[in-house]
């Protein structure tokens, strides 16, 4: 053994990778900027979640009035005034997270000593928000009435109640829309950029030149070559997802399929345009801490996109794994139909991007075999 032959290999090795100022960017930047977001998210705390309150209380000094109070001095949500026949549209519209209703006899049950029921009305649908109105209500409330404890007899209890998911939805129910967007994005988008790159250390564009094939048929060819099978793996992990895994879900399946068929896609041909900026399959790989993981940590996954701070939900809203979290959460836990605005829009924003990915890449097919 020679360690002179050693050390001269292991210096070839260093002084290329020194020289190859992109891959250093790439083993170096990237994971620090990756890294710096998940540690800023995780110590996030939701933010613009707004609750209604319905107060039917009638006693003079209200309990009811210093729980609100308290949850107006918390800072931690928005509250809203409404009557109990606007709750439900306010819910399913989506324009309040939550409601907290007190009925007419509130005050009076706590001082007399018995038990007065408080209404808590959740959306359910993003774990993440309802935890956290659920750990606030406990503590902020009996915080509200520690001071109170001369004038009450009796306890409170929270009733709650979901209009969306709730108790027969698990931990892994709410994760299912996650894994059907992002695994099926990032094995796509790694089989396309990584399999193109390979074609052209390979040589096979300058042999296309020497063929009878056009410019367009190329084009159409690399596209349709990489789609059948990125649709296939897309449908493997959708169906592995809700029927070996048995996810529990409201919606239609067959709109699933659509959303995933969209969003495949979008990775054939992002994968084909990421693919001109990398000069190997090392590089390529690297390319995914800058593609996926920012989409899977901003886009509405793990946290709510509209209880990000506004820079990181612009960041979000340019995404298109945001929009496909949207829609396939909506068909999952709130049952919603392809005609639903909070469906269909979100699928055409998808097709735009597909749209604009399928643009950039015959741009760079063209590119290769013209």
């Amino acid at each position: 053994m020679s360690w002179v032959r050693i050390g001269a290999l292991a210096r070839r090795i260093i002084t290329q990778l020194r020289r190859d100022r992109r891959t250093l960017v790439l083993i170096f930047l990237i994971p620090i900027i990756v890294l710096s977001l998940v540690g800023y998210l995780v110590e996030l705390e939701p933010t613009d979640i707004t609750i209604g309150v319905v107060n039917e209380d009638v006693a003079t000094v209200s309990v009811a009035d210093h729980i609100i109070a308290a949850l107006e001095d918390s800072g931690d949500f928005e509250l809203a005034v409404l009557s109990r026949e606007e709750v439900e549209e306010w819910l399913t519209e989506g324009r309040i997270q939550a409601a907290l209703i007190f009925p007419y006899d509130f005050t009076q049950r706590l001082a007399t000593g018995y038990e007065a029921s408080v209404s808590l009305r959740l959306e359910g649908s993003d774990p993440q928000v309802v935890g956290y109105i659920r750990g606030s209500m406990a503590a902020i409330i009996p915080e509200a009435l520690a001071g109170l404890a001369g004038m009450m007899g009796g306890f409170i209890d929270i009733q709650t109640t979901f209009v969306y998911g709730g108790p027969r939805f698990g931990t892994l129910d709410y994760l299912a829309p996650a894994f059907i967007v992002i695994f099926p994005f990032f094995f796509v988008f790694l089989l396309t950029s990584v399999s193109f790159l390979r074609e052209r250390a390979q040589g096979t564009m300058e042999r296309l030149l020497a063929s009878p094939l056009s410019r367009a048929e190329s084009v159409l060819g690399y596209m349709l070559g990489f789609a059948l099978f990125a649709l296939v793996e897309s449908l493997v992990i959708l169906l592995f997802t809700v029927y070996v895994l048995q996810i529990d879900y409201a919606g239609n399946i067959l709109i699933l399929v659509l959303i995933v068929v969209i969003m495949a896609l979008g990775a054939v041909n992002l994968g084909i345009f990421m693919s001109t900026f990398a000069r190997n399959e090392f590089q390529a790989v690297q390319f995914m801490p800058l593609v996926i993981f920012p989409q899977a940590l901003l886009g509405g996954m793990f946290w709510a996109v509209g209880t990000l701070p506004w820079f990181l939900r612009w960041l979000s809203y340019a995404m298109p794994v945001t929009y496909a979290n949207f829609a396939v959460r909506n068909v999952m836990i709130k049952g919603a139909s392809i005609l639903d605005w909070d469906v269909g829009s979100n699928l055409l924003i998808l097709v735009g991007f597909a749209g604009v990915f399928i643009f950039l890449s015959s741009l760079t097919l063209r590119r290769e075999v013209g």
